[in-house]
């Protein structure tokens, strides 16, 4: 009896051990895709750089336009709807601000989706510029950003289609987890614990959509870097993310605390200061978001050709941009490489 409880000790302490390394070698992969993308920033530094600013400076700009412009039509349609309410409805004074307070409201709302359909696109189009100056920095070729941006232009198609099937999966599962919860809400009267409810089935829902990001986002790069797009792109992201899957929930995981992190700290600063003091906060958000986001689709490129390179696949440039096959065998990133 006493050796095998002695065996059996044994046994849990080696399965707790196996247990810390596998978790260990994890650690190093997520900590090894990290400082392959560090690299490969500075191997083609130039074009890398100039994506970034170029990210930043617009995005800033439609920031700074967006504010300036909704400004005096949220300020006029508060103005009206404030008379509307203390106007009696029988009289022509009221009809003339209904009018008006309509108006506005479309106008508000027309001017708002210029500007989601202007996000949308730039968001995009850098999406397709920034992973497709990554993957040929990865193949250790170089492209001028004079180069680039138009071929980043012409295969746009791709990546939009592919996007269309991302953002259809997002709504859908989030009508999902509404249907889903509303009917909790409802049925267990949750009023009394509903912050915390709230909260709680919050970060279950975000921690669940970053690990179904993963292939949605390895479809993007796929689109973008193979002549495959929509169903095909994530079919094909589904198969080279087997066995990679973690690393890439580790990756989006840590992006998005650290996004909700910068947004909690601009909600305090935001509450600290006055409205018209908020666009230099909101301009340092942007930059900051703007890396983030960087930082993410090189990431995902050098994740994409790792996940190539475990199934045997050849890696090489496609699409647009100059075909160039690699062999998986070389080093793609110079050790001595900053």
């Amino acid at each position: 009896m006493y050796p095998f409880a002695m065996q059996e000790r044994f046994r849990s302490s080696e399965d707790q051990s196996l247990f810390l390394l596998m978790k260990f070698n994890m650690l190093l992969d997520f900590l090894g895709l990290l400082r392959e993308s560090h690299k490969l920033f500075f191997r083609n530094g130039k074009a890398m750089s100039s994506i970034t600013l170029l990210i930043i400076l617009v995005t800033s700009f439609l920031l700074v336009i967006h504010i300036y412009s909704l400004k005096p039509t949220i300020t006029d349609f508060t103005i009206k709807a404030n008379f509307l309410a203390a106007t009696s409805p029988t009289g022509a004074e009221f009809a003339d601000l209904l009018t008006a307070v309509n108006y506005d409201f479309r106008l508000l709302l027309g001017v708002e989706w210029i500007f989601i359909l202007g996000f949308s696109f730039t968001s995009l189009f850098f999406a397709t510029a920034s992973i497709s100056a990554s993957a040929v920095s990865y193949c250790g070729k170089d492209l001028s950003i004079k180069e680039l941006l138009p071929r980043a232009l012409r295969s746009l198609k791709r990546p939009f289609v592919t996007w269309f099937y991302i953002t259809l999966l997002d709504l859908g599962y989030f009508s999902f987890l509404f249907a889903f919860v509303l009917p909790l809400v409802l049925i267990f009267n949750l009023k009394l614990t509903i912050s915390a409810f709230a909260i709680v089935a919050c970060i279950l829902a975000l921690v669940v959509r970053t690990y179904l990001a993963v292939v949605w986002n390895l479809a993007l790069v796929v689109s973008i870097l193979e002549e495959k797009c929509g169903i095909e792109a994530l079919g094909k992201a589904g198969q080279l993310i087997k066995g990679s899957k973690l690393r890439g929930f580790f990756l989006s995981l840590v992006i998005a605390t650290t996004s909700l992190v910068l947004f909690v700290l601009f909600r305090t600063v935001a509450k600290a200061m006055p409205v018209k003091a908020l666009t230099i906060p909101l301009l340092l958000l942007n930059c900051i978001g703007c890396l983030i986001t960087m930082v993410s689709r090189m990431a995902y490129t050098v994740l994409y050709y790792e996940s190539k390179a475990t199934h045997g696949e050849e890696l090489e440039l496609q699409g647009s941009l100059e075909y160039a096959k690699v062999s998986s065998a070389t080093p793609l990133i110079n050790a001595d490489a900053v």
